[in-house]
């Protein structure tokens, strides 16, 4: 009987925990797989916003307190912009209250410059500018909802007492904003005033600038700071890349979290299958002692141990990775690490990393009882109680 042959009949002597020892390692492997990916997006996030041309004003008082929508006709002044339009962020919930959706109120008419790098169809922009109910959305946000073309759909804001009805004309393709929801600053803004709120009450929450190179941007940002120094409103402008940063170190060190997380599923699972090896070795000590009684050499016998480590757990990498990639491939949010921004996809070289890692964790965590079970003689192997 050849090796492979022996190995796939030792795994299957043991069927119950042979399956929860490839489970254990699919699980571990699923996780590791969404992990990895977790940085590797942010850092993609991060790459792709550092090379748009959009700048970013906030209330140097405090991100969250809003600028004048009026400042941006100064703005639009200055050599070097093309555009500038308020936005408005409205936190808003579909269908249910925890169905949250972040939704952006832009100027519609500079929407087509200011969001000109997204990839969204002219035709598009030009049914968004011209309906003022229009609304455009991010792929991965139509394709979770199950929205189509021309659908209404209806949005709920200031804690249920707004009701906004908008016409979905198109989606952005960008894996930027992957849940972006943009519509009419104009149309919020007469829908707040039915309920009583005028728009001083509710000013934008930023301004967006787009600049004409990437040799404006650093003249542009000093400009647009200094025109409104000691105003009622002072603003610190930024890079869009710097703004999503800035977003990232409001919930800490994500990269750190990440990786500790994955150090303690890493040690957790590699005790546990160090304990299911262990059983296996156990089990083989006569098999290893009859081995060696005929003539088997040493590196023979551990390489049909080291093959059953192997073989269950690569079997629970491919599971857990494979799951992992069907699951993800197609991306998903990470909107709870930064708001909305972001695209979480899982790649196949991130799959591939995961298997790695189970098999490393397999095959070290069979060594040491492998190893153990070559220093027992074949005499002592018969002798021992199994």
């Amino acid at each position: 009987m050849n090796g492979p042959t022996l190995v796939f009949r030792n795994v299957g002597r043991q069927a119950r925990r042979t399956v929860l020892t490839i489970l254990t390692f699919a699980l571990a492997t699923f996780i590791f797989t969404v992990l990895i990916a977790i940085p590797s997006s942010i850092d993609l996030v991060l790459l792709r916003t550092s090379e748009t041309l959009r700048l970013y004003s906030y209330n140097a008082d405090g991100r969250y307190l809003g600028l004048p929508s009026r400042y941006c006709r100064d703005i639009e002044k200055l050599p070097g912009v093309a555009a500038c339009t308020p936005m408005v962020i409205m936190r808003a919930t579909y269908q249910s209250p925890t169905d949250v959706i972040q939704a952006f109120a832009v100027d519609a008419d500079r929407a087509p410059v200011i969001y000109a790098d997204y990839g969204i169809a002219p035709n598009v922009l030009d049914a968004f500018v011209n309906e003022r109910t229009s609304a455009i959305a991010g792929a991965l946000l139509i394709r979770n909802h199950h929205w189509k073309i021309g659908d209404v759909i209806t949005l709920r804001g200031d804690s249920g007492r707004l009701d906004i009805r908008f016409v979905l004309v198109g989606e952005t393709p960008s894996n930027n904003y992957p849940n972006f929801f943009m519509f009419h600053r104009d149309y919020l803004v007469e829908a707040e005033k039915k309920i009583g709120i005028p728009e001083v009450k509710h000013p934008a929450g930023l301004l967006v600038t787009r600049v004409k190179s990437a040799a404006d941007v650093p003249r542009v940002i000093e400009e647009v700071d200094e025109t409104f120094h000691n105003s009622d409103y002072e603003t610190v402008t930024m890079t869009e890349s710097d703004a999503v940063a800035g977003l990232l170190s409001t919930v800490g060190d994500v990269r750190g979290l990440v990786y500790s997380v994955f150090l303690v599923i890493l040690l957790t699972v590699l005790l546990i299958a160090a304990n299911a090896m262990s059983m296996m070795v156990r089990d083989r000590l006569r098999d290893v002692a009859v081995l060696r009684a005929l003539g088997f050499g040493p590196s023979y016998v551990v390489s049909i141990l080291v093959g059953e480590c192997i073989l269950i757990g690569g079997a629970g990498g491919v599971i857990g990775g494979g799951l992992a990639l069907w699951l993800f491939n197609g991306g998903t949010t990470i909107s709870s690490i930064i708001g909305g921004a972001g695209y979480l996809t899982i790649t196949s070289t991130a799959a591939i990393a995961a298997l790695a890692a189970a098999l490393i964790v397999s095959v070290l965590s069979g060594l040491v009882p492998i190893m153990g079970a070559m220093r027992v003689t074949p005499a002592d192997a018969f002798r021992r109680a199994v």
